[in-house]
């Protein structure tokens, strides 16, 4: 299977290796006119599970579950019928579930902290889970997506499971499921990938014996498929905003009314400070479920300062994350404790009468679990002798505003450490059917020197394709195509602004991007062009080489006004595969990814970018680019 994914990336490497005539000319539509582009990944062939003669390990489980990934055409069309039958997935979860093995009685007897939002549900499960277990309580954790291995999503004590144990349950739940299989669509058929690692997740954590489940939604909340539990201890709904809009409505009152569709009768609900619209719904919501309706004030920088705590993922937005964390461990622990979740306060209807929940101390296993918290792919940063890596999969408006927020403020502190000597590089992906204009914007604020736009696919290199990482919900025709989209959306928004200085070297940079135009349509490029105020020799009509050369030691401010602002434009590239991609943005001064890599496919690296001391990549826009990173340059990151 991987020989053939690698052979139709390799194809498309050497298309794109032919295309010589950069950058304007679509590099998308040179890959549909090549043979190459009219085979679709979606429909390549993938092993079929045969119980049979399985050897039950790890590799086989993970590809036995690649069967269950709907394609493209399918996703497509869910889409464009807004998921007419999203109404069954939930009663369809519980025929999984007793297909599993397991009663309903099992599932309900779980003890679940179950939490919705738009941003920051994982980071927020994250610290939840991790102030459990510091208090002494047997853990379980299922989140997603994962960023290496699929086995990261069911964790144990904090940890993602081992390939031994999520292949026992695997081939345990799948040997079941296939057993009891009809032709009924509705909850006769296998469960889809997402419905079918939540069955797994159940049994994994009941076999386990887990004090406690903190389970994540997938996308939404009343129809997703973790909805299934009838009794939650608490549930919880962090920051909401636009996402999914495909699937879960295109305004905000109706992404908070489907996120709020996991309240249940009498038990307790937490949420963050929100918009007054998204308020009003959860209000409106909890009231005709008739559940208690509360908010957590963040926790504020001088009570972590009080405590000497440095919160374990980075980002101011973390300190709300936090405070809900800890307010739905404080409700569990209370609902642990009296053996109910009832003895709440009433449902409070007027906005301004929901309790406000504080955190005022602090003891010390919430301050170790506050403090240990480790969230991989969420602003976090790795350090290499000659690079320093960012990495956050910020997908929404607001958490890429978080993002660029995080990184600038960091960036900036490690450039002075540098003396200023810092290549500062975009990589960028995003997927699904999100405006991207919007996020480069922001992204613009932190001063990159280069951008890079490429797929979400690893490698043309069968060693670093893991097979937990292919994703069959999308074409290679769509991602090659999207990151063509994005990296034109990066070139019309990263135009400088000549109302702010540039710096002598900016200038030298606008006049040879200026000249090398010039030059490359004309057979004369005489130094004294168009009656500007001269700067170089005149009457000069050498080389493209010995202009650049002349412009070391003139003003240069005349001819950079005579340039239209659209013509001055960051260094932008984009690569078929993220290898390729952090290949570029390190300029292969990173031996793990420089030791993979075929350097002469790699797009030509400028001057001014190769005389920098350090250089800064901020990987950004989609958490499966970051665990593609992370794969290549952090392959042991779930052995350590």
């Amino acid at each position: 299977m991987l020989s053939y994914y690698s052979a139709v990336l390799q194809n498309l490497k050497v298309t794109l290796n032919n295309f010589k005539c950069r950058p304007r000319k679509s590099v998308f539509t040179f890959y549909i006119e090549s043979e190459l582009g009219k085979r679709n990944l979606s429909k390549m062939s993938l092993p079929v599970s045969n119980d049979a003669n399985e050897d039950f390990g790890y590799e086989e489980a993970v590809k036995a579950l690649l069967d269950l990934q709907s394609n493209a055409e399918v996703i497509a069309k869910i889409r464009q019928s807004r998921d007419q039958k999203k109404h069954l997935n939930v009663p369809n979860m519980k025929k999984y579930i007793l297909r599993s093995g397991l009663t309903m009685e099992q599932a309900d007897s779980l003890s679940v902290i179950h939490v919705s939002g738009t941003k920051g549900k994982g980071s927020t499960c994250a610290f939840c889970e991790r102030i459990l277990n510091c208090q002494g309580f047997k853990t379980g954790l299922f989140t997603s997506p994962h960023l290496i291995e699929v086995r990261e999503r069911i964790r144990l004590n904090g940890l993602p499971i081992s390939k031994e144990m999520f292949s026992k349950y695997f081939w345990k739940v799948h040997s079941r499921l296939k057993a009891t299989q009809t032709e009924d669509v509705d909850g006769g058929r296998m469960p889809a990938y997402f419905a079918f690692l939540t069955v797994l997740s159940l049994n994994v954590f009941i076999s386990e014996h887990v004090d406690v489940a903190v389970m994540e939604v997938g996308i939404g909340g009343q129809y997703d498929s973790t909805n299934f539990f009838s009794s939650p201890a608490v549930c919880g709904v962090t920051s909401l905003g636009l996402d999914h809009t495909s699937v879960l409505g295109n305004t905000l009152e109706e992404i908070a009314w489907n996120k709020a569709g996991i309240f249940k009768t009498s038990c307790p609900a937490i949420t963050v400070p929100q918009d007054p619209r998204a308020i009003k719904v959860l209000i409106e919501r909890s009231v005709e479920i008739q559940n208690p309706l509360y908010i957590a004030e963040p926790v504020s920088q001088e009570l972590l300062d009080s405590h000497h705590v440095i919160l374990g993922i980075s980002g101011h937005k973390q300190a709300e994350n936090a405070s809900l964390a800890i307010q739905l461990y404080r409700f569990w622990r209370q609902s642990h404790t009296d053996g109910s979740s009832n003895t709440r306060l009433p449902v409070i209807n007027p906005p301004d009468e929901i309790p406000i929940l504080t955190v005022d101390l602090l003891d010390v296993a919430t301050i170790k679990g506050l403090s240990s918290c480790n969230w991989p792919g969420r602003t976090q940063t790795l350090r290499r002798e000659h690079v320093t890596y960012y990495l956050d999969g910020a997908h929404t408006l607001e958490s890429i505003q978080v993002c660029a927020t995080w990184f600038k403020a960091a960036a900036d502190k490690e450039r002075q450490l540098h003396r200023e000597n810092v290549a500062r590089i975009l990589i960028f992906n995003s997927t699904g059917d999100r405006d991207v204009k919007p996020f480069l914007s922001i992204l613009k604020a932190c001063e990159f020197d280069g951008a890079m736009f490429c797929t979400n696919i690893s490698s043309t290199n069968d060693a670093l394709i893991k097979t937990d990482q292919i994703n069959r919900t999308v074409t290679a025709n769509a991602m090659v195509q999207r990151a063509e989209e994005n990296r034109t959306s990066w070139d019309s928004v990263s135009c400088c602004d000549l109302g702010h200085p540039l710096t002598r070297q900016q200038q030298a940079e606008v006049i040879s991007d200026h000249l090398d135009h010039n030059f490359n349509n004309a057979a004369e490029v005489p130094c004294n062009t168009g009656g500007i105020n001269p700067i170089l020799k005149e009457g000069c009509i050498k080389g493209i080489g010995h202009h650049q050369n002349c412009l070391k030691n003139h003003s240069l401010g005349p001819i950079v006004g005579a340039i239209h602002p659209r013509e001055i434009k960051r260094v932008s590239h984009f690569a078929p595969t993220i290898l390729e991609a952090l290949g570029w943005a390190s300029q292969c001064r990173d031996p793990i990814v420089s030791e993979s890599l075929d350097r002469s496919s790699l797009p030509d690296i400028a001057p001014f970018l190769k005389e920098k001391s350090h250089i800064q990549i901020l990987v950004t826009g989609s958490l499966h680019l970051v665990g593609g990173v992370l794969g290549i340059i952090c392959p042991d990151l779930n052995d350590s």
